[in-house]
């Protein structure tokens, strides 16, 4: 494990740790944006699969998804 990949990991982590207290006290975009920062960090760390897990959540993973794309409003229309 590089010293790059070290560093994504515990950014990935810090982020989704934060997200989860931040899901507490804050409303979701807030929490979104931070799950979504955690998968790209995941992402670049190298774990596919910590990202997918993300990507894959019932309640949030289709807005994370929406935002990894950079379609903020997906998640607003009406399909």
């Amino acid at each position: 494990m590089t010293v790059s990949t070290f560093i994504d990991r515990l950014e990935a982590w810090a982020l989704l740790i934060l997200g989860f207290g931040a899901g507490i006290v804050l409303p979701h975009p807030a929490t979104v944006a931070l799950w979504t920062a955690a998968a790209r960090a995941f992402d670049r760390a190298g774990d596919a699969g910590m990202a997918a897990r993300l990507t894959s959540a019932t309640k949030f993973g289709p807005r994370i998804r929406a935002s990894l794309r950079g379609d903020t409003l997906s998640h607003l229309r009406f399909a």
